[in-house]
């Protein structure tokens, strides 16, 4: 096997384990959870390498072989990716200011198929590239009583939640780390 085909098949096993790693372990760093959390690009990537190692070997039907089953898992990552993408898109609201390093992001996606929609929302500690971001609350819209209203910081290390027919949930902070005591989810 010639020396690129090595490189690059070092560099799709890198790319895969990356992806596995990516997608079985989530993270509370805002650096892996936003930019580094593509599991089905990482694969696709690793197998489009494998096909490029591939084309180095010697005999024909191994390199067909290799060839085939790369495109096939590659072509199926794709389209899992794209699914997934297409049906668990969280788009960002806004977020709302707390006491400085804290903000909480307000993000929203469709629940299932249907036209309802669920709002989540996550804690943020800003701290350049050791950002951390922890889940917080989830609401289904599908009940407008459990929808969500607003947040409001109550002291440095705590909020509430209010959703549409009053009712309030407090959240507060670990004084160590930051992290949340409790997460509510409302019909979700």
């Amino acid at each position: 096997m010639p020396a690129r085909s090595l490189v690059l098949l070092i560099a799709a096993l890198l790319l895969g384990g990356l992806a596995a790693f990516v997608y079985v372990q989530d993270s509370s760093l805002v650096l892996l959870r936003e930019h580094l959390n593509h599991p089905f690009a990482f694969s696709v990537l690793a197998c489009t390498l494998v096909v490029l190692a591939a084309l180095g070997l010697r005999w024909k039907w191994l390199r067909a072989l290799v060839i085939i089953l790369a495109g096939l898992a590659g072509s199926g990552a794709l389209l899992i990716g794209l699914f997934l993408a297409a049906l668990g898109s969280q788009e960002d609201i806004g977020f709302v200011d707390g006491p400085d390093p804290y903000r909480v992001r307000l993000q929203q996606s469709m629940a299932g198929l249907g036209p309802d929609s669920i709002t989540w929302l996550s804690l943020r500690r800003d701290d350049g590239l050791l950002s951390r971001e922890w889940h917080v609350a989830c609401f289904n819209g599908d009940d407008p009583a459990d929808a969500y209203e607003s947040v409001r910081w109550t002291g440095t290390s705590s909020f509430e939640i209010r959703v549409n027919d009053e009712r309030t949930f407090p959240v507060s902070l670990d004084p160590a780390s930051g992290r949340p005591k409790t997460t509510v989810a409302v019909n979700c």
